[in-house]
């Protein structure tokens, strides 16, 4: 029986505590040998389209999220470039998102090495099971009934896998980006997780190892099979990244 104590606060389920809200950094999970998180995200390893390294992505800046005006005279969120850091990626206009953006948390996931920042009204998980925190994003509260699966409401995951990304739908869009400091990839694809033939999935490869062939990969991705809507956590997602810091050894 799944418990759950108040909205934005804690749940109780199969024995765990999950801590259900937009708070600020985690506990650190344990680093025992748990199996690395793909959940059910992970797609067929036969793919027809692999990611490729671009040895030499376009210089830039790393994207940045900050406070501004529209014409409205409301106080937004926008992209901008921050001087002297090499590498970035462009995050496409989205008021909803950009108003999300204006009140955050932060969270960190010690066992991928990783920290970030979310919408304040978001919520994010603590530790449950063989999952670190940190990795389920969602616009809703939602509880885990099942600590071995991915709840539903998810929005937006992340998971580190130890190969090359594949794929067995064509690519709607691919660009060689920098995230956090790391050579990426970000694609948007048709067909889901859960569905190969119908959808569209977007998300993020980031490099973590000497190549996206050899891994390890961080994937941030999100699908039209998954909660809330589509759009809005696309651009959550790309919101997300322009946060994310990498903390400690990742290679």
């Amino acid at each position: 029986m799944t418990e759950s104590i108040g909205p934005r606060t804690a749940l109780l389920t199969t024995g765990l505590a999950v801590l259900l809200a937009a708070c600020s950094a985690a506990d650190p999970p344990s680093t025992g040998g748990e199996p690395t998180v793909s959940a059910t995200a992970t797609v067929s390893a036969t793919a027809e389209t692999t990611l490729t390294e671009d040895p030499t992505p376009s210089p830039s800046s790393t994207a940045t999220v900050e406070p501004t005006e529209a014409a409205t005279g409301e106080p937004t969120a926008v992209p901008s470039i921050g001087a002297g850091e090499p590498g970035g990626f462009t995050v496409a206009p989205n008021p909803e998102a950009d108003a999300l953006f204006l009140d955050r948390d932060t969270c960190e996931n010690l066992r991928d090495g990783y920290q970030l920042e979310f919408p304040e009204d978001w919520y994010t998980n603590t530790e449950v099971g063989r999952f670190p925190p940190c990795i389920w994003f969602a616009p809703g509260f939602y509880t885990v009934p099942d600590a071995t699966q991915v709840p539903d409401e998810i929005a937006i995951e992340l998971f580190r896998i130890d190969g090359a990304r594949g794929y067995l739908g064509d690519p709607v869009s691919r660009e060689e980006v920098v995230v956090g400091g790391q050579s990426a990839v970000r694609i948007e694809i048709s067909g889901t997780a859960d569905n190969q033939s119908e959808g569209t999935m977007y998300e993020y490869v980031i490099q973590l190892g000497p190549t996206l062939e050899e891994g390890p990969n961080l994937i941030a991705r999100t699908d039209t099979d998954m909660g809330g809507d589509y759009e809005l956590n696309k651009a959550v997602l790309d919101r997300i990244m322009a946060t994310i810091e990498f903390i400690g050894s990742i290679q």
